[in-house]
């Protein structure tokens, strides 16, 4: 049940990205609480600690990330001079309800490491954001999702991020043919259009929580049913 089976047509046949956006903005309520990079936007007081929301919730949900990085800034701090100075291990202790715990310390030690390198918070805030991706992609740890997660919401650049929700949704809606993370970023930003792209990117992945789910997807109460080219194969 809920294989990914691949459709005739696309979702783009029937309505636009903007109509999709309506539609999923009407029925979704999407909570900043529930999202480590909104929270981490919110309390975390710069663009770094968005940054390291993003670094904890690799391969973990949402809610494990949030814990983390909550007790990351109560007990280390999450701006970049309080992970210079802790060791991996102090910044691994905090974060070990994330999982993978020193991995995750031990990018983020060298994510604030290479920024400070290049002048801090002024080196996220002012370098081009496709300069930017280049280079922090070259920062073992850092990884597609989590650079545009991060230039997404915090630089509103002109990517999509996708994840394990963004890849199932985009495949059934027939808006790419392959699991390839370059392709399927390229055909959302496409779809929906880099106005409103960071906010199409969390409706996603609320859609993919609640009804376009990998099993058992609840096709016949989704918002976007008759829309969907896949909402009677899977």
């Amino acid at each position: 049940m809920g294989a990914i089976l691949k459709p005739t047509s696309s979702i783009a046949e029937k309505a636009s990205g903007v109509e999709v956006y309506r539609i999923l903005s009407r029925s979704l309520n999407v909570d900043w609480r529930e999202y480590v990079a909104l929270v981490a936007d919110k309390v975390g007081g710069g663009y770094f600690p968005v940054l390291v929301g993003t670094i904890l919730s690799q391969n973990t949900n949402d809610k494990n990330s949030i814990e983390a990085f909550m007790s990351l800034k109560s007990r280390v701090g999450v701006r970049i001079e309080d992970i210079l100075r802790a060791s991996v291990e102090e910044i691994g202790d905090a974060i070990r309800k994330a999982g993978l715990w020193r991995r995750k310390a031990e990018t983020i030690k060298r994510v604030a490491e290479f920024i400070a390198s290049r002048g801090g918070e002024e080196y996220l805030a002012r370098e081009d954001p496709m300069r930017l991706r280049e280079e922090l992609l070259r920062v073992e740890g850092v990884g597609f999702k989590t650079i545009d997660v991060f230039l997404s919401l915090a630089r509103r650049a002109p990517v999509f991020a996708v994840d394990t929700h963004a890849m199932r949704v985009a495949l059934r809606w027939g808006l790419a043919s392959k699991r390839d993370y370059e392709t399927v970023s390229r055909a959302l930003l496409d779809f929906f259009g880099p106005d409103i792209a960071e906010e199409a990117h969390r409706l996603i992945i609320a859609l993919g929580r609640r009804y376009c789910r990998a099993r058992n997807p609840r096709c016949n109460i989704c918002p976007l049913t008759s829309l969907c080219p896949s909402s009677s194969k899977v």
